[in-house]
């Protein structure tokens, strides 16, 4: 696992870096994995739960086939979900609740607004603008489930990063376009154009927070 304090772990990176522990290779989740584990995170599943599960996805594998070896995250998807049910059904006591879905979205939204509220205070310029851009953008969304506000959630993301492009110049564009590609890689016969431009998209992301953008999907 890795050396980072355990505060600049995200939930995201702590599954990863278990996943990736456990498998013995790789360096990074591919872009599908990654919205897996996002999709994990919206929907509560406590982290202990899908580390449970992605050991037990890998050990039925390779208990079947000894000689294979699990290349996605998300072939392990059955295996996080039976560990999610039995964490429910043995939930005993007077342990509340967890909230439903709508609450979860709204919790999600408004914690969004909070961000970029903050954000927009504590910068200027352009930054500050495209702050503000992307709250109005969430203040739109009408949002009723955790899919919808990951869609606006993108959105906004969309119109941040947007912003942030316009105030660069020509030759910093280029040089992160190029970064991008590098981080991407080339894309083969089997890799579909939409993935490949996710991939490149989540290059992008990763850059703008680099950069110390505030991007959402990951932070709210």
């Amino acid at each position: 696992m890795s050396e980072l304090p355990t505060e600049a772990l995200s939930y995201e990176r702590v599954v990863a870096e278990y996943y990736l522990a456990l498998r013995g290779a790789g360096l990074m989740l591919s872009p599908l994995d990654e919205e897996q584990v996002r999709a994990w995170e919206r929907r509560g599943l406590p982290v202990a739960v899908v580390c449970r599960g992605l050991r037990r996805g890998l050990e039925e594998a390779r208990s079947l086939r000894p000689q294979a070896s699990v290349r996605s995250l998300r072939a392990c998807r059955a295996a996080v979900e039976g560990e999610w049910r039995a964490y429910r059904s043995g939930r005993v006591g007077e342990a509340p609740a967890l909230p439903d879905e709508a609450t979860l979205a709204d919790r999600r939204l408004a914690a969004a607004k909070e961000l970029l509220k903050e954000a927009s205070r504590a910068s200027s310029g352009a930054r500050r603008e495209a702050y503000r851009a992307a709250l109005a953008e969430i203040l739109a969304a009408r949002a009723r489930d955790l899919d919808e506000v990951e869609a606006a959630l993108a959105a906004a993301d969309a119109v941040l990063v947007g912003r942030w492009l316009l105030a660069l110049d020509r030759a910093e564009k280029a040089l992160l376009g190029r970064r991008c590609r590098q981080g991407a890689g080339p894309r083969s016969e089997s890799t579909r154009r939409s993935a490949y431009r996710q991939a490149l998209r989540s290059h992008l992301l990763d850059a703008a927070r680099e950069a110390g953008l505030l991007c959402l999907r990951g932070s709210v």
